[in-house]
């Protein structure tokens, strides 16, 4: 099998800096994890937030963190850090390959969509966000590895794109998209942002990020592994 990951973000209109993170992490004994990051407020300092936050799961994950210890140490860092002031949402999507499982842990009100052969699932029970309780428990959640699976992950942006216009973001729009066939994880990833920012005529009132996670049927030829990035400055 395979995994192909793809990535969209943009910062809010007007502001020159994005306060989310996304960081994608090689997991130790087989795998990855996309690691999605929403610090509080926006431009230059939510960045530095969100990027401290990625960073410190990040190498946790590396390191052999479980990821519900990843999202239990990450919360008591940004409290510790900042004394309980300031807040981020995280969500964490995994493939585990050395447990055979996907992963989901929300510290986020944002859901995430699994859609798999035998239809799909989306978790969106309310979480609480990182760095304000000294005592915070994440949602985590396994299913097997199967292939022609996708993970969906969004930041609240993109969840709360266009609410003051007549046609806000959906869902459903979401799973329309999932039922075409053959597209890649980053078409789809971009299609869900374009979405989202057409919903607010292309000035977004807040950051915005979508990752997306598919696993597939692949034979395994050589195990030629390749990452591309496009970053727009």
């Amino acid at each position: 099998m395979q995994i192909d990951i793809g990535i969209a973000k943009v910062g809010k209109y007007a502001v020159s800096e994005s306060g989310d993170s996304v960081e994608v992490v090689e997991r130790p004994r087989g795998g990855l994890s996309v690691v999605i990051v929403d610090g509080q407020g926006h431009g230059r300092s939510a960045k530095r937030l969100s990027h401290q936050v990625a960073s410190k799961a990040a190498g946790l994950i590396g390191d052999g963190a479980r990821d519900g210890v990843v999202m239990r140490t990450v919360n008591d860092f940004l409290y510790a850090l900042r004394d309980g002031m300031v807040s981020c949402t995280i969500t964490i999507l995994t493939v585990d390959l050395d447990a055979k499982s996907l992963v989901v842990s929300r510290n986020s009100n944002c859901p995430v969509v699994i859609r798999h052969p035998d239809g799909s699932h989306c978790l969106d029970s309310e979480q609480t966000p990182i760095g304000v309780h000294r005592q915070n428990r994440p949602s985590v959640a396994h299913w097997p590895v199967f292939p022609n699976t996708t993970l969906l992950g969004f930041t609240d942006g993109v969840i709360h794109a266009g609410r003051r216009t007549a046609q806000p973001f959906t869902l459903n729009e979401v799973y329309r998209m999932l039922d075409i066939q053959g597209q890649s994880p980053q078409h789809l990833a971009d299609g869900i942002l374009d979405y989202a920012l057409q919903t607010e005529k292309f000035k977004p009132k807040d950051d915005m990020g979508v990752a997306v996670v598919s696993v597939n049927a692949d034979d395994k030829g050589l195990g030629i592994r390749r990452m591309a990035v496009s970053y727009p400055f």
